[in-house]
């Protein structure tokens, strides 16, 4: 008989034992509930954590029917002692990551921002970006408007065969105009910042349908009546899940920024949260974003996104 309880783990003490522990008295059958032990995160941790655990539906994961293709969704029963002792593990280290964020930051602020996807062809596709915020790209208020051309370089994954223009494609390309208005100025919207857009992403398929992406930037920047060049590189972790009859994809990423103004690392940049498919049309991402800036001065920020995706 197919056991829906599956797990309960209740901090770092007890993901050794984890293999051996089955919950089968708890008041909410069917779910796993991630939380973290007073004692190992302490109090503040322990506050922001275990008040907002994480639970999912056991019975809500599934796995396509054909068992030769790649899994685009994982059954949590076939997760092995290994997999769910990484997975509490994980956990626990970025609830660490996201309390020690929250004592740290010098300021916090909402970004919100809306994509559109128009596909072009099968190897090429239109993306238009508009985006407000604060602080993310300067220390007054900014609104982007953006256009971009993403054109794909290798043919497609072989073991997808979906409508998901950028999850099946191993290598490809963006290239686009970004126009960043200063809407804090006296006179109205002021253009603070032309920019030319040049980007590379590739992937690399991970075991346990975990998947990297790679992306290597170039921002060229004209900020009033100077150039400088913004080099960026990123690294994300995502994984597909099927929760609900909903593709559920959660990441994690991490940026550097090198700035040809200041001739050094200015920025680090964190991102955690998933992308949730309501429907063929929209998507969207709500996610915690950690921003350090060390040039020309330090400082830290911690913003709350959310980001809404159109798609014809």
């Amino acid at each position: 008989m197919r056991c829906r309880r599956l797990f309960r783990c209740y901090g770092g003490r007890y993901i050794p034992r984890l293999r051996n522990f089955r919950d089968r008295t708890s008041i909410v059958p069917g779910l796993i509930i991630v939380r973290s032990g007073y004692g190992l995160l302490g109090k503040n941790a322990f506050s922001i954590v275990v008040g907002r655990a994480m639970a999912f539906r056991a019975d809500s994961f599934s796995v396509p029917s054909n068992p030769e293709a790649r899994p685009a969704t994982v059954s949590s029963e076939k997760l092995c002692d290994s997999q769910r002792e990484a997975l509490c593990a994980i956990a626990l280290i970025v609830s660490l990551f996201l309390c020690s964020t929250v004592q740290a930051a010098d300021s916090s602020e909402f970004w919100p921002e809306g994509n559109v996807f128009v596909n072009l062809g099968p190897r090429t596709r239109f993306f238009g970006d508009t985006a407000w915020a604060n602080g993310k790209e300067s220390d007054r208020t900014s609104l982007d408007a953006a256009g971009y051309l993403d054109i794909s370089l290798k043919p497609r994954r072989k073991d997808r065969q979906t409508d998901d223009w950028q999850r099946d494609r191993l290598l490809w390309m963006r290239i686009g105009y970004d126009r960043i208005f200063n809407i804090t100025s006296d006179a109205g919207a002021k253009v603070e910042e032309n920019r030319g857009i040049i980007s590379y992403y590739a992937k690399v398929l991970l075991p346990s349908g975990f998947v990297a992406e790679s992306r290597a930037r170039a921002d060229l920047r004209w900020i009033g009546g100077d150039y400088s060049t913004r080099f960026r590189f990123r690294e994300e972790i995502t994984r597909e899940l099927t929760v609900h009859g909903h593709t559920l994809v959660p990441f994690f990423n991490v940026e550097w920024f090198y700035d040809t103004r200041y001739d050094g690392w200015a920025r680090i940049l964190y991102q955690l949260g998933p992308e949730v498919t309501v429907n063929p049309r929209f998507r969207y991402e709500i996610y915690l974003a950690h921003q350090v800036d060390h040039l020309p001065s330090h400082s830290t920020l911690d913003a709350l996104g959310l980001n809404l995706k159109w798609y014809f």
